[in-house]
């Protein structure tokens, strides 16, 4: 398992335009080199009899061309009626050297050279130069543009044909309208996409996380070509070898011709004659494979890791897509947050936020003790410093926690409690009126009155039985001193 190196993108990405397809070609778009496909527009054409007139109009430096013809090929190239093929050649090859727009810079160079490459392409076939020589250009134009699928030569294309793919020594094609080299052209692969789901902790303090995903490699049999070890490529039937075809149509407004890639070869100029048995002339094969993704502090929803060179191999050798993985923050109730910062709420009683005190409370880093300032008020936020998240790309700036207050009031107090309140309350207005005590306390005085009853009956009761005692005390008294009177005189 190879650790791929990540970059952070921005919080939206936006992928690059798609490549297009090089294994279909539409009427409205025409294909040249690697750069990819450039819109056309055409216009129509009017015919004269006395010179050749070109008519065309482009919205990109590679764009097709729209090519008519008119007038005398054999002026056009300087030779007789009667000249062989040989001196038709010769002259094309000296009038195309003299008129590329490569080395002739004046106005018209261009268009003199397409009329050059037109009149040797109908001279240089002998059934067009006869439907020409019998019929004129009317019967050229029944052959050659009478379907509209049929494919003619592109000007830049002959002209190679005679001087090599070197263009005869120049520097390049930079103002014409056609370009050669298909078979160069290097197409990058897909890009692919990969969810990941991280914990909140993991979004803050960073993780690393694996996971595996299928994507295409480059075939190591065939190195990416799709043929076989020792075969040979052939070249295209449909384009020659060129890796462009041009599609003509005649409407009334004359004749429309137009580069498109070549939907046999797809650009390259060649066919593979026998194919590779490991990718079956893909050039690529499916493998799975284990990534180990390094997702750094900070990162939120949406926030997404390239990893570069990770997605599909690109056709025949071409070079890989990228990997982008997205990732989504799982959420925590206890906890919101706010870009760099994070936010509780905690509750505190009324006697905590009265007198102050410290609390226990929930952090990314776990619990940590809070400080409650006597007189907190509700609503309230009250601060962790450096508690937060870090800064995304500088993790040596981090947010706070900061926490809201919620004060609680209990709904019931106890007899005592509320003596101690109304005395506080005492305390801080004196010239409050004392509070009227809860209807369970005329209870109590009851109770403590007829405790009073009992305790004066017993009282009354007690002195009565005194009173009779000292009655029995006195009797008792008076008895003995009256036997003791009679004893003594008798």
């Amino acid at each position: 398992m190879a650790t791929a190196a990540t970059s952070l993108l921005p919080y939206t990405l936006s992928f690059c335009p798609e490549r297009p397809s090089t294994s279909s070609f539409s009427s409205s778009s025409s294909c040249f080199f690697g750069g990819g496909c450039h819109n056309v527009t055409f216009t129509a054409l009017s015919t004269s009899s006395s010179a050749s007139k070109f008519s065309t109009r482009v919205s990109a430096n590679r764009v097709g061309t729209v090519i008519s013809a008119s007038g005398d090929y054999y002026a056009t190239l300087g030779v007789p009626k009667s000249a062989s093929s040989k001196e038709i050649k010769a002259a094309y090859r000296k009038l195309a050297r003299q008129y590329h727009p490569d080395v002739n810079k004046e106005p018209g160079a261009t268009e003199k050279f397409k009329e050059i490459s037109a009149a040797y392409e109908v001279l240089s076939d002998d059934k067009k130069r006869a439907l020409y020589n019998q019929y004129g250009e009317a019967g050229v134009k029944s052959t050659v543009g009478g379907a509209s699928n049929t494919y003619t030569t592109n000007p830049f294309d002959l002209f190679e044909t005679f001087f090599g793919p070197s263009m005869g020594g120049f520097s390049g094609m930079g103002q014409t309208g056609f370009t050669t080299g298909h078979r160069n052209t290097v197409t990058k692969g897909e890009d692919l996409r990969y969810d990941v789901t991280l914990k909140f902790s993991e979004a803050i303090f960073g993780a690393e996380k694996e996971f595996e995903l299928s994507h295409s490699e480059t075939c190591e049999v065939c190195a990416g070509t799709g043929a076989k070890i020792g075969s040979k490529m052939r070249i295209c039937t449909t384009c020659g070898g060129r890796g462009q075809v041009m599609r003509t149509e005649q409407t009334p407004f004359g004749l429309f011709s137009q580069v498109s890639v070549c939907p046999n070869c797809g650009g390259d100029g060649e066919v593979i004659s026998e194919y590779c048995r490991q990718c079956s002339g893909e050039g690529r094969i499916r493998v799975k494979k284990n990534f180990k993704v390094k997702v750094p502090p900070g990162v939120s929803t949406g926030s997404i890791l390239r990893v570069a060179g990770e997605g599909d191999a690109g056709p025949r050798g071409g070079p890989p897509g990228d990997l982008y993985v997205y990732l989504d923050v799982q959420q925590m109730t206890e906890i919101q947050r706010d870009g760099i910062n994070l936010m509780s709420t905690i509750s505190i009683s009324y006697l905590d936020a009265i007198l102050g005190a410290v609390v226990m409370v929930k952090t990314v880093e776990g619990i940590t003790e809070l400080q409650i300032p006597a007189g907190t008020q509700p609503g309230n936020v009250l601060i962790l410093a450096k508690k937060g998240v870090p800064r995304l790309n500088k993790p040596s700036i981090r947010g706070d926690h900061l926490f809201k207050i919620k004060v609680t009031i209990p709904k019931r107090v106890s007899a005592r409690e509320r003596e101690l309140l109304e005395e506080l309350s005492y305390l801080n207005d004196p010239t409050t009126s004392p509070r009227t005590r809860p209807k369970t306390e005329p209870a109590t005085a009851n109770k403590e009155s007829q405790t009073e009853t009992v305790t004066t009956k017993a009282d009354e009761l007690e002195d009565q039985n005194d009173i009779w005692q000292k009655l029995k005390d006195f009797a008792g008294s008076v008895a003995n001193g009256a036997l003791k009177w009679l004893k003594d005189n008798l």
